[in-house]
């Protein structure tokens, strides 16, 4: 059947649509956090978003809730940033950081079998992270060079 391009098509309201989501478990723990859940299924993958209001807009300088969430992953106390990052590659896992106006995340994506591994040094990463001067001289250096390279893409 051929479309006849001579006739517009009929025109839908932008909302005009159903959204079906699953269902939301929503619980407290005892420290008062509210925690909530979907059950997808029976997946061997779980993905563990922690939201911390720490964005931009709590900061008193510039940068510094996206640096600092950067750096959460640079090194502890017990750990450099190579053992970190080895820690999670061995298990296959992945830890993404983001900072945004009002929240930042750490997000851990890993297979249910290995959280309870993993979830420790999440842990050690919030906790006790000593922001080593190398790693940070590192960031700057790096955002220094994002920066030049930025403004030459306006050059004409």
């Amino acid at each position: 059947m051929a479309i006849d391009r001579t006739t517009a098509p009929a025109i839908k309201d932008a909302v005009e649509f159903e959204v079906r989501l699953k269902p939301c478990e929503q619980f407290t723990l005892d420290n008062g956090t509210p925690v909530y859940s979907i059950d997808a299924g029976a997946e061997e993958v779980v993905m563990v978003e922690l939201v911390f209001h720490a964005g931009n807009w709590y900061e008193e300088k510039n940068i510094v809730a996206a640096t600092t969430n950067h750096l959460l992953k640079n090194g502890t106390k017990r750990q450099n940033a190579f053992e970190i990052n080895e820690h999670f590659e061995f298990y296959g896992a992945y830890l993404s950081r983001a900072c945004y106006n009002e929240t930042a995340t750490i997000t851990l994506h890993c297979l249910n079998k290995h959280l309870e591994s993993l979830l420790p040094v999440v842990t050690e990463l919030l906790t006790e992270a000593i922001f080593p001067e190398q790693e940070l001289a590192i960031y700057k250096q790096n955002q220094k060079q994002r920066l030049e390279v930025n403004l030459k893409k306006c050059d004409f």
